[in-house]
């Protein structure tokens, strides 16, 4: 890793260091961009996600399994700081005491499950922003205010052009937005369709039963789908 004070310098850098074979694909641009970004900032993991309206939030790359399971334990709370910064359009900054404030559920969960103690979410720069977030997350919350702005701007900014140019390269293969956290995503929907059908609901009442159960059984929602999808759980046993 250089030790340039230039944030931009150092995130290309940790773009373009070599990586496993796993990762070299380019629908893993975004966990690549991920891990970049935590190299970058004095941060402890990194996540970027999709948001296409109605609580619609899709993982598509974090930089670290803490991280990813962060990122999926807002969406099964169904609200958290990262969905916030898409629905204001706003950067901001949450500690541990501002999310139990706001979230208490979530708090429970990122202090029981994670080692991270605040989350600076910031919709990335147009035209991906404030449709794809990034989440930034820390381990001491005292680190959220001595992460210097103007370095985060950088790295935003840099981040945001790998993404834009790589959405212009040829079609013909996988592409970011096809990222494994979002095709394992895709068996959400197909499970609150699956529920909505059998349990004779809309798919926003299904997905809050999805939640519940997950919520209930201390798993994310993900995870609740699978094994919906699997044949591992009977839809009937998710009603309360």
């Amino acid at each position: 890793m250089t030790t340039t004070d230039d944030p931009g310098a150092r995130f290309l850098e940790a773009l373009q260091a070599p990586v496993p074979e796993d990762l070299a694909g380019p629908d893993m641009l975004p966990t690549r961009l991920a891990r970049a970004a935590a190299d970058a900032l004095p941060v402890d993991g990194a996540g970027l996600s999709i948001h296409e309206g109605a609580g619609l939030r899709t993982p598509v790359g974090a930089s670290d399994p803490a991280a990813a399971l962060a990122e999926r334990l807002q969406f099964t709370h169904g609200d958290g700081p990262c969905l916030r910064a898409h629905d204001t359009g706003e950067r901001i900054a949450f500690d541990l005491e501002a999310i139990a404030r706001n979230w208490p559920d979530l708090h429970a969960s990122l202090v029981g499950r994670t080692p991270f103690s605040g989350v600076l979410s910031l919709p990335l720069a147009p035209p991906l922003g404030p449709t794809v977030v990034l989440d930034l997350y820390v381990s001491d919350p005292v680190r959220l205010t001595q992460v210097p702005r103007g370095d985060v701007e950088t790295v935003l900014l840099c981040l945001t052009e790998e993404l834009v140019r790589a959405s212009d390269s040829p079609a013909g293969g996988p592409r970011w937005w096809d990222a494994p956290d979002a095709r394992r995503r895709v068996a959400v929907w197909q499970a609150t369709g699956m529920l909505s059908v059998v349990l004779g609901m809309d798919v926003v009442a299904a997905l809050a039963v999805l939640r519940a159960h997950a919520f209930a059984t201390g798993r994310v929602v993900d995870d609740v789908a699978a094994d919906l999808a699997a044949g591992r759980l009977d839809p009937a046993d998710l009603q309360y």
